[in-house]
C-alpha cells in the first residue's frame, strides 16, 4: 500500500507538495501543543500558601489559629468579597453577636452575608470555648451557593483591640478541579479603607 501511495505521488508531485505540506503543519501543530502542555506542567493556577482553609463536606471552613489578646468579638466586622470573570462584589457586615459568643460554652452563631439574584453566601461562626474572642480552636464556616470553580472569594476581617487599636487580616481562595487553593491577598485595599470608621 505505502508502494502504491508513493508511485501514486511520485506520478503527481503537486499532490505530493500538498501531501508534504499538510502533514508538516499537523507535525507542527502538535508539536506545539506538547510544548505548551510541558510548559505549564506543575504550574499552579491559584497562589497556594499555608492559610488555614480547608474544604468540608462542599464548605470552605477557616480555621483561627492564632489567639490575639485584646481582641473580642466586640467592633469585629468582616467583608467578603467575590471576583468573577469580568466582574466583582463585595459586601461588609459586623461580624457575629458579642452576647451570643460569650456563653463561656461552645456556641455556633448562623449569619447571612451575601443575598443577591446570583447567589448567597452565609457563615457559622463557631465560638470553641465561648470566652468572647475570635482565637485559638474559633471557627468559620462559609456556606456558599453556588460554590463556583475558577471564582475568587475574599475574606476580611477586623478586629478592634480593647484599648482602641485595630487590625486586619486578609485571605483569598478559589477552587479548581476539585481542589481549595488559598493565599494571603489584598484585593479589598484598593481604596478607602473596607471597614469605614471601626469602634464598638
Amino acid at each position: 500500500m505505502i508502494k502504491r501511495l508513493g508511485s501514486y505521488l511520485a506520478s503527481r508531485p503537486e499532490r505530493a507538495a500538498v501531501v508534504v505540506l499538510t502533514l508538516t503543519v499537523v507535525l507542527t501543530l502538535v508539536l506545539a501543543g506538547l510544548a505548551l502542555q510541558w510548559l505549564h506542567f506543575g504550574r499552579t493556577p491559584y497562589p497556594s500558601e499555608k492559610v488555614p482553609f480547608s474544604l468540608v463536606e462542599g464548605n470552605v471552613v477557616f480555621s483561627q489559629e492564632e489567639t490575639w489578646l485584646g481582641f473580642d468579638y466586640t467592633g469585629m466586622k468582616i467583608a467578603f468579597q467575590i471576583d468573577w470573570g469580568g466582574g466583582s462584589g463585595r459586601t461588609v457586615s459586623d461580624f457575629g453577636n458579642q452576647s451570643q459568643l460569650s456563653t463561656h460554652s461552645r456556641v455556633t452563631i448562623h449569619q447571612s452575608i451575601w443575598i443577591s439574584s446570583s447567589g448567597n453566601v452565609s457563615i457559622d461562626i463557631t465560638d470553641s470555648t465561648g470566652d468572647g474572642a475570635f482565637d485559638i480552636g474559633d471557627s468559620i464556616l462559609f456556606k456558599i451557593e453556588p460554590l463556583s470553580e475558577d471564582t475568587v472569594y475574599t475574606m476580611g476581617l477586623l478586629f478592634v483591640h480593647e484599648h482602641g487599636g485595630t487590625m486586619t487580616i486578609e485571605l483569598s481562595f478559589a477552587i479548581h478541579d476539585g481542589r481549595l487553593y488559598a493565599w494571603n491577598s489584598r484585593y479589598l485595599n484598593t481604596d478607602e479603607p473596607w471597614f469605614g470608621s471601626t469602634g464598638p
